[in-house]
């Protein structure tokens, strides 16, 4: 607008009455231009800042790493299960009795360096591999069994309930990596003696070994911690009953993290609910007792040592701009082509590797689908399996060489499908 007032008073020749009419436009309505850009700059911060995307501090990040090149105090990722850091102890009494009664006994997890329709036809063809147990005293010849390694699945089921309980809306973890673990299980009796220490496990999987990675874990930018009450829990009286306020800083943990409350179901009763201010947790408890409490921290992405990480690191965050965190601030329901082609687009990571071509519905599908739910854990109690149509998404590839296509396929079409809860989602690929 300056420069538009500029440019007319450019145009009058009369340099006197060029320069009182400056004078009066620049004395009166400059003040005016200024005050309105500044409105105006107040009024976009406002509707950005109301339109924000209010995930935005659970944003789950995965990686791979080597064990022995994990740094035990990295701000950012952490071992999904925290005991694969610790060296594990055999217990000999424990294992032969579990074989004596038929009990799988897991010896090992092991990564697979391979594509999910290899691994499937692996652990389909259930066959028996050799191994061999070396320990202080001898080497036993055994035969061992794979099958599907849960107890890193299990972790992000636990971080859902977790999700679920502090009210915050649940996106789907981006971690192939956790479905590539397969569990070696002891399949031959075994004699050995109680005092035995075992030293060493060696699986040879034949034409499958080729795929086999030792040695190495999935991380993700998760960590339990524990908050400390520096104050006594601030009386808050409703009209129904009685409540505390435990208030926790954030200070000594990083303001920039989000953070769940975490606990048991025994522990629930006493737990209402939490919100969060700048700096401060506050939870909302029947309990008067000052306490320490249990938090799951997410990690900011600002921690991060980029590049220093064996994996591709992969994420759940969106790129949403302004029409995305609009439709979410206002629940807008998606039902066009369109909608499902943006949403998936602002997953850039892997928008960039696959892209969405077109999606189909079908009364039914019988072809062996090329994806799976990575969110099986979610109950739906409403809708029948059996009556939902098929929402057949076809993607194409630039890279169809990377092994873990198919785990980033399921994580757009598990996506889809918390959105489509009536249709049951699957994805396939195409040229």
């Amino acid at each position: 607008m300056k420069k538009l007032i500029q440019d007319r008073l450019n145009m009058i020749s009369d340099l006197d009455g060029r320069r009182m009419l400056r004078s009066v436009l620049f004395d009166v309505y400059e003040n005016v231009v200024d005050y309105n850009m500044k409105m105006y700059e107040l009024l976009e911060k406002r509707i950005y800042s109301e339109t924000s995307d209010f995930v935005e501090k659970f944003y789950i990040y995965t990686c791979i790493e080597m064990v022995d090149k994990i740094d035990p105090i990295d701000d950012f990722l952490h071992p999904m299960v925290p005991d694969d850091l610790v060296e594990a102890i055999y217990d000999m009494a424990e294992i032969n009795e579990r074989l004596r009664s038929g009990e799988p006994v897991v010896i090992a997890s092991v990564y697979m360096k391979c594509p999910a329709t290899v691994l499937k036809k692996l652990l389909d063809q259930k066959k028996a591999y050799k191994g061999s147990i070396k320990t202080d005293r001898h080497i036993h010849e055994v035969n061992v069994q794979l099958k599907p390694c849960r107890k890193y699945v299990d972790v992000i089921e636990k971080l859902y309930r977790a999700f679920q309980n502090n009210g915050i809306e649940w996106k789907t973890i981006n971690c192939p990596y956790a479905y590539k673990f397969v569990d070696v299980i002891l399949d031959t009796p075994l004699s050995m003696e109680k005092s035995e220490s075992i030293k060493e496990i060696s699986v040879e999987l034949a034409e499958y070994e080729k795929f086999r990675v030792p040695n190495v874990i999935p991380l993700w930018n998760v960590a339990q911690i524990e908050g400390v009450e520096k104050e006594f829990p601030a009386l808050m009286p409703m009209i129904d009953r009685i409540v505390y306020e435990h208030t926790i800083s954030l200070d000594d943990h990083g303001v920039q993290n989000g953070y769940l409350v975490d606990f048991n179901m025994e522990e629930k009763k006493d737990f209402i609910y939490s919100r969060r201010k700048e700096k401060e947790l506050v939870i909302v408890s029947t309990s008067s007792e000052q306490a320490t409490w249990g938090l799951i921290k997410i990690e900011n992405i600002e921690n991060a040592d980029q590049g220093r990480y064996m994996g591709e690191m992969l994420t759940n965050k969106r790129d949403l701009g302004f029409t995305g965190r609009y439709s979410s601030v206002k629940s807008m329901v998606i039902r066009t082509r369109g909608e499902i082609a943006r949403l998936l687009q602002s997953y850039e990571d892997i928008s960039n590797q696959l892209i969405f071509r077109e999606v189909e519905i079908y009364e039914s599908y019988h072809e062996p689908p090329e994806t799976f739910d990575l969110n099986s854990f979610i109950d739906d109690n409403i809708r029948v399996d059996s009556y939902k149509k098929i929402m057949l998404m076809l993607f194409g590839a630039n890279n169809r060489d990377d092994y873990l296509l198919e785990e980033k396929m399921s994580f757009l079409v598990s996506e889809i499908q918390i959105l489509f809860p009536e249709y049951k989602c699957i994805g396939e690929l195409v040229e």
